[in-house]
């Protein structure tokens, strides 16, 4: 928005000839820039000279500081004001989480916060995210869902409160999970062990388990994959033997015109092999939802 557009659209609100959508950008304005009233301030004094200025019941004759931020006072206030929402994010969708934090029910709001996630990236059917969904994810979707979990858990729970945290334990899951309360002596919590009461639960309790991943539910190629996990354990024990499974992978890459950088392969082959579960088992599997969810928080950087 131009100084042009900034001044016409406050002038608007001032004569109190605004529409919902006036009131709906200068709110989001507002509370993206907090530093926009002395902007205000200073571009439009003299708009609106000569006529009388009505914001709520009060009645200025001129444009100024005090005026200024009377204007943000009332349009703060507006109970029934909704910011400007992303276009994955419908209207319907915002208000029912809204609704949900501001009357406790924190349990109903996880969930849909979950389900709001998965249906910005048109993943309701699939149930989880690809790699690729969350480096594109509509980073402004979690802005506005964060900025309701802040605000209604007084600043506790949230997904930039997951970023801090996160960030302090150098992106380790398992130090995260031991201060989220979601990892309890070395174990990862299940679902039934949340706390939603926020008196009692953690900082960065909430929202959990919004990040899924696939798992192996096919009882034949579950059984397939652990029996071929097995064997690569048993022999593929030596680095020569490692690397030359890293070559042959590079050189099928090759064929199939796949980039496949051996190195990472062969890293994440040690990886896989000093672990006795499988990624899509129990502790690894609650470990890989929470690297997800840090891959997330990553590819929104003004979260």
């Amino acid at each position: 928005m131009n100084k042009d557009d900034l001044e016409t659209l406050v002038d608007r609100i001032a004569n109190e000839q605004y529409t919902a959508e006036d009131i709906k950008l200068l709110q989001q304005l507002l509370t993206d820039n907090p530093q926009i009233a002395s902007q205000i301030g200073k571009n439009i004094v003299n708009i609106g000279e000569g006529k009388e200025i009505h914001i709520g019941d009060r009645i200025y004759q001129q444009w100024d500081e005090q005026v200024i931020q009377t204007l943000i006072e009332f349009i703060k206030n507006q109970s029934d004001s909704i910011p400007l929402l992303p276009k994955e994010l419908p209207q319907e969708e915002y208000i029912r989480l809204k609704n949900l934090l501001a009357s406790g029910g924190w349990r109903k709001a996880n969930e849909t916060t979950k389900s709001i996630l998965l249906k910005a990236a048109k993943r309701e059917k699939e149930g989880w995210l690809t790699d690729e969904n969350i480096q594109n994810f509509p980073c402004q979707v979690l802005q506005v869902i964060d900025r309701l979990w802040v605000r209604y858990s007084n600043q506790r729970f949230g997904f930039s409160v997951h970023k801090q945290i996160f960030n302090e334990c150098e992106k380790d899951p398992q130090a995260f999970g031991n201060r989220v309360g979601w990892c309890i002596q070395e174990t990862w919590i299940s679902s039934s062990q949340i706390i939603f009461d926020p008196s009692h639960a953690p900082e960065g309790h909430l929202p959990w388990g919004v990040m899924q991943v696939v798992t192996m539910d096919n009882a034949a190629l579950n059984a397939f994959v652990h029996g071929l996990r097995n064997t690569t354990k048993k022999i593929v024990q030596q680095d020569w033997q490692k690397q030359l499974l890293a070559d042959f992978m590079a050189f099928g890459g090759f064929v199939t015109g796949d980039n496949v950088d051996k190195e990472e392969f062969r890293r994440n082959l040690e990886y896989e092999l000093s672990h006795d579960q499988a990624w899509w088992e129990g502790e690894r599997l609650e470990e890989l939802k929470v690297r997800k969810l840090f891959s997330l928080l990553a590819a929104c950087p003004n979260l």
